[in-house]
């Protein structure tokens, strides 16, 4: 049971009626953390614009949702996780993709690169070394994706942070078990 108020679509209006019919055009409904966000119009409006201006940047679907994952995994988000699991589906990501980069051991060498890199600068105490940075652009990133990397991982941060918070109920097919 969410602990914050649930803005349903029979009680939004103004700004948060315009941000639900957005994502019911794209995706066909209003997902449960966005009616929790939609508490605070402008969180709800930052958090779908930020995602709407990165899909425009250099990052690919898969590698988006490689990185979410990442996060979901080291903050133990089952909402994210489940969310995640099925967007990085349909961005191209098999189960077993999804469960490998959740392990730490995707194959894929850009992937992988792009997991390991996450999964440092993820951690509070993290720190990203030269030969860290040097890694991620052996792996064919530029300092402008590097740049899209690290706010895709301060997106996560909050929706993970929020739901652990709200403990959002999930509306997405549960994501398999490691």
């Amino acid at each position: 049971m969410p602990r914050l108020n649930a803005v349903t679509t029979e009680q939004a209006n103004g700004r948060v009626r315009e941000l639900y019919d957005g994502l019911r055009k794209a995706i066909g409904a209003v997902p449960n953390i966005y009616q929790g966000v939609a508490n605070s119009p402008a969180a709800l409006d930052v958090l779908l614009g930020m995602g709407a201006k990165l899909r425009e940047g250099g990052l690919n679907g898969a590698e988006t949702e490689a990185i979410k994952l990442v996060v979901a995994q080291t903050y133990g988000c089952n909402y994210c996780l489940a969310a995640h699991t099925l967007v990085g589906r349909k961005a191209g990501l098999s189960v077993e993709d999804t469960l490998a980069i959740r392990r730490g051991a995707i194959v894929q060498p850009r992937l992988s690169a792009l997991a390991q890199f996450v999964g440092k600068a993820v951690h509070p105490a993290g720190r990203i070394s030269d030969d860290d940075l040097a890694a991620i652009r052996s792996a064919g990133f530029d300092d402008g994706q590097i740049t899209e990397i690290l706010m895709v991982l301060a997106q996560t941060v909050f929706t993970t942070l929020f739901n652990r918070v709200n403990q959002t109920e999930v509306d997405f097919p549960p994501a398999p078990a490691l």
